[in-house]
């Protein structure tokens, strides 16, 4: 994630990922291992599945999810944090969802040496069959807080709660959703690894995004997504999400969708007039020719810091965009 700059970006793209050979996988090698260090280190016992009431029945699961993942600390790659958080989400998805993929990719760290991270993603058929739906978040946090006044703070990995943490509790609780919720279309959620892997300006930013785009420009018929909805800081306590100017140009359609479902729902948080262009996981899409937009409130004060921790966030903001995302589907 960049700073707030003139071009208000949000992440860098720059040199992009190679995508591994081959370009996805089952859940297997790298699976195995997540697991065991999960196993190891022991799971929160699961949130307590909704019932049949309504909507208002997951705000606690996904709340929950967030104080989970919280719990865990830093989940930059390379942490205790990281290596448990991916254990719990392909447990998660194996319960869940219709299929769970892995999609791993190398990149270079600190000193050369290779690292591989990897996008997870939950698929969900549909009733209808057709393209896919593609819901994706960041579940990767920050590895040091580069937007601290102090500089003795600044080396520290962070907790992202808002950011990395509250896209990836959102997906998790749409899972628990979906699994018995089907729209038309298949719904495929996506959680992105490397978003804020690299230092500002590196180009060792938004790799897992880059890394599924580049696969996904390939694809053709029902194998390419019809459109891509990222979600990101969506739990901040004063949640505002503008319309964001990419997103405009590359889907106003979709844009003009989620916003109505906004309005339909009576949730405020979602305002009418456009804000920022960002450089989010949405981004590497819009540019691969996909329709893409990001959900997103940038004017959060504690981003990139050591105050991005749960009391920052709220259930509210985030079952808001959850409702608008459920009722959204029902019309793409």
């Amino acid at each position: 994630m960049i700073d707030k700059g003139s071009d208000h970006s949000k992440g860098s793209l720059g040199r992009q990922a190679r995508p591994s050979s081959p370009h996805w996988i089952r859940v297997l090698g790298l699976i195995l291992a997540a697991m065991g260090f999960a196993a190891a280190s022991g799971w929160a016992a699961p949130p307590p599945a909704p019932d049949n009431a309504g909507l208002g029945s997951f705000s606690k699961l996904i709340w929950a999810y967030l104080e989970e993942l919280c719990s865990m600390g830093p989940r930059n790659p390379g942490s205790p944090g990281y290596a448990k958080m991916v254990g719990r989400i392909l447990h998660i998805g194996r319960e869940q969802a219709d299929e769970v993929l892995q999609y791993p990719f190398t990149v270079h760290g600190s000193q050369g040496e290779p690292v591989t991270l990897a996008d997870i993603e939950f698929r969900f058929a549909g009733t209808e069959g057709g393209q896919p739906i593609l819901i994706g978040a960041h579940y990767d946090t920050r590895p040091f807080a580069d937007e601290e006044k102090q500089e003795d703070r600044r080396n520290t990995p962070i907790i992202g709660a808002n950011d990395g943490g509250s896209g990836t509790a959102l997906l998790l609780g749409l899972a628990h959703y979906l699994k018995d919720h089907r729209f038309k279309r298949p719904v495929h959620l996506v959680f992105f690894d490397g978003e804020d892997y690299g230092l500002l300006h590196s180009g060792q930013m938004l790799l897992g995004s880059a890394h599924y785009a580049s696969l996904a420009a390939g694809w053709e018929g029902d194998q390419r997504p019809r459109a891509v909805i990222v979600v990101d800081m969506v739990a901040d306590r004063d949640l505002e999400i503008f319309k964001e100017n990419y997103s405009l140009e590359s889907a106003p359609w979709l844009v003009d969708l989620l916003h109505a479902a906004a309005k339909k729902g009576g949730f405020s948080q979602f305002k009418d007039n456009s804000k920022y262009s960002l450089y989010d996981d949405h981004y590497p899409f819009f540019r691969s020719g996909i329709p893409a937009v990001v959900l997103i409130d940038f004017d959060y004060p504690y981003w990139h810091t050591q105050e991005d921790t749960l009391d920052k966030c709220s259930p509210e903001s985030l079952f808001a965009v959850f409702s608008v995302l459920v009722e959204a589907l029902k019309d793409i």
